[in-house]
């Protein structure tokens, strides 16, 4: 089946019919871990396929891709769009609360998100993408019941998103212990994941484990073909804890051609 993922921190959008997209290595646009909402788009359970139902699938399909270039309007416009052709369309819904929570529009995205829940409360996309909404704007430690649940569907093909949602909602509760119990997991389904594997190289460095952050972040830059501005800001970090010259001139050498405007870069310059 074709698809697409694109993925983000906290957004991940799994599309039918876009293969040639198809990559988790995001870099981000809210910040450095990724981490994965997921949309799936597929025609509601409860309605035979037809013409308005294939309509809606194509229309959430398109608001992904304008999603994904960051042409937020018309995401929206084409979101709406599905959801004129089937007003019930769970995948839309999800969509446009991925939208508007990408926007910061909290109240939008909450009755978007909340939608689509009502509509596909045992959908382990939509389970993810809510779970990762709470832990973000309200509780984080209320999140995990939403992960855990989409986590129960043992036809879930992408359960390392949701371990890794968990993982970072657990450091945000400040149980270190959990968060990194959640992230290895991630890493057991799925040892090439490379948001995890950046997200547990710096939850080690914070606890000034530095070997073991720098084999985390060594496996995550052989995966990724362009590191993002925290992955390379983690590279200096870990190379000044060691006194490695060369690795910290490097990333910061990047740091200032790749991302010159950047906080990453700034962060990187002032603590020299």
């Amino acid at each position: 089946m074709n698809k697409l993922e694109y993925s983000q921190r906290g957004i991940h959008l799994k599309l039918s019919a876009f293969d040639r997209f198809a990559a988790f290595a995001l870099a981000t646009l809210l910040s450095a871990c990724v981490t994965q909402t997921t949309v799936e788009t597929k025609v509601p359970d409860q309605a035979a396929p037809s013409d308005v139902a294939f309509k809606a699938k194509l229309h959430t399909e398109r608001a992904g891709e304008y999603y994904r270039i960051g042409n937020y309007g018309v995401a929206i416009d084409a979101a709406n769009q599905a959801l004129a052709a089937v007003p019930g369309y769970a995948p839309a819904h999800n969509m446009l609360g991925i939208i508007y929570l990408q926007l910061g529009e909290d109240a939008k995205a909450k009755q978007s998100l909340e939608k689509a829940l009502q509509l596909a409360p045992n959908d382990s996309e939509v389970l993810n993408n809510y779970g990762w909404y709470v832990c973000q704007r309200q509780n984080p430690s209320q999140a995990m019941q939403y992960f855990q649940a989409a986590l129960r569907n043992p036809l879930y093909n992408s359960p390392e998103r949701a371990l890794h949602n968990a993982g970072l909602c657990a450091r945000k509760a400040g149980d270190m212990a959990q968060a990194e119990a959640q992230l290895c997991a991630a890493l057991q389904r799925q040892p090439g994941f490379a948001p995890a594997l950046l997200d547990l190289s710096d939850l080690l460095y914070g606890q000034g484990r530095i070997k073991e952050a720098e084999s985390q972040l060594a496996r995550h830059m052989q995966i990724v073909t362009s590191p993002s501005a925290d992955a390379l800001l983690l590279g200096v970090r870990l190379a000044r804890a060691t006194g490695d010259k060369t690795s910290e001139v490097g990333y910061v050498s990047q740091l200032r051609r790749r991302f010159p405007d950047s906080p990453q870069a700034k962060s990187a310059m002032e603590t020299r």
